[in-house]
């Protein structure tokens, strides 16, 4: 029987083909643009619309990108003008010379406040194997801020296009994403944090939780060794709900687990020490399995069907968004 790590690169290959996505990168005039920037996780509206460079950056600052490895960033403040800001935007390092604000303008700093950016709810999604962001779970978001007054979004940032090793992809994951969690966490105190991830995103949102590390798959390499987050201190103890689709590290009979695969392992369950503190939030999770998804429930008995890895957003989107909306407002 083929690996779960065998069958992501198969099958997420050809995902595109079977699932169309509708949610590409966010880089249409006037879209909300969000970035770790010296450390601290920030958005801003989107308010340049050229096709010269590789990543959206303010208008004022376009002309001046330059990649860090070419020349490295001061480190000092980013809000000064003049200075150099260094941003990883979606995946990219860049940095550019400050000269926000113009001395007409009335408008934001470059770097936003807290004030400014912080909303009452926040998700955090983490992709799936070679989806753009923010991938399927772009319906769920939408979905989930649909009537909500303060609610927004942000990628957790990693690197996994078809062939990139998958361990590799979760480490970077789990190392940013407990990153960006916290940083959001300290600046947003108040916010209500929702995580989601889908497929190989599942790993990355299971290691943050629970903690990461150990073997994977048939190769046996060493996935993320990122800590684990407690519910009783910040950011945990913001962490209103979690959602997890197709989870690569699926465990049979959990408390959360939702649909008909609910029973049945995938080939390489998490591990019994990192399942403990991940359950500590299980009240806040609930992982999405079907029985014919060659992913989560590879050690059930099938027949399995590939699209039932891939449409979960198609066939599951309102019911997950209600659940979440009701934790909300618990």
């Amino acid at each position: 029987m083929p690996s779960t790590q065998t069958l992501l690169s198969a099958l997420l290959a050809a995902s595109v083909a079977v699932n169309a996505l509708p949610y590409e990168e966010k880089r249409a005039l006037g879209d909300e643009v969000t970035a770790t920037i010296d450390g601290q996780v920030v958005s801003w509206q989107n308010d340049w619309s050229g096709e010269a460079a590789a990543t959206s950056v303010p208008a004022s600052v376009v002309n001046s990108v330059q990649t860090t490895a070419a020349t490295p960033a001061p480190t000092a403040a980013a809000s000064t003008t003049g200075n150099y800001i260094t941003a990883t935007i979606d995946g990219v390092v860049v940095s550019w010379i400050n000269n926000w604000p113009p001395p007409t303008s009335t408008g934001a700093a470059a770097t936003p406040t807290s004030a400014s950016f912080c909303k009452d709810v926040h998700l955090f999604l983490a992709k799936g194997n070679n989806e753009p962001y923010p991938g399927r779970q772009g319906a769920l978001a939408d979905a989930v801020c649909s009537g909500l007054p303060s609610c927004d979004y942000e990628n957790i940032m990693y690197y996994n296009p078809v062939g990139y090793d998958y361990c590799a992809g979760v480490t970077e994951g789990d190392t940013n994403g407990h990153n960006q969690i916290v940083a959001y966490a300290q600046s947003c105190p108040n916010a209500k944090l929702v995580l989601s991830g889908y497929s190989q995103g599942t790993n990355v949102i299971g290691d943050i939780l629970g903690g990461g590390g150990g073997s994977f798959g048939v190769q046996k390499c060493i996935i993320g060794d990122s800590p684990a987050l407690s519910p009783t201190t910040s950011p945990g103890n913001q962490i209103a709900a979690v959602t997890l689709f197709g989870n690569t590290r699926h465990v049979a009979n959990q408390t959360y687990n939702v649909l008909n695969g609910s029973a049945y392992d995938t080939d390489n369950p998490r591990y019994p020490d990192q399942l403990a503190r991940m359950n500590m939030f299980s009240s806040m999770i609930r992982d999405y399995c079907d029985e014919t998804d060659p992913v989560c429930a590879l050690e059930g008995p099938g027949p399995f069907v590939i699209e039932n890895h891939l449409n979960y957003f198609d066939r599951y989107t309102n019911d997950a968004a209600a659940w979440i909306q009701g934790k909300l407002s618990a």
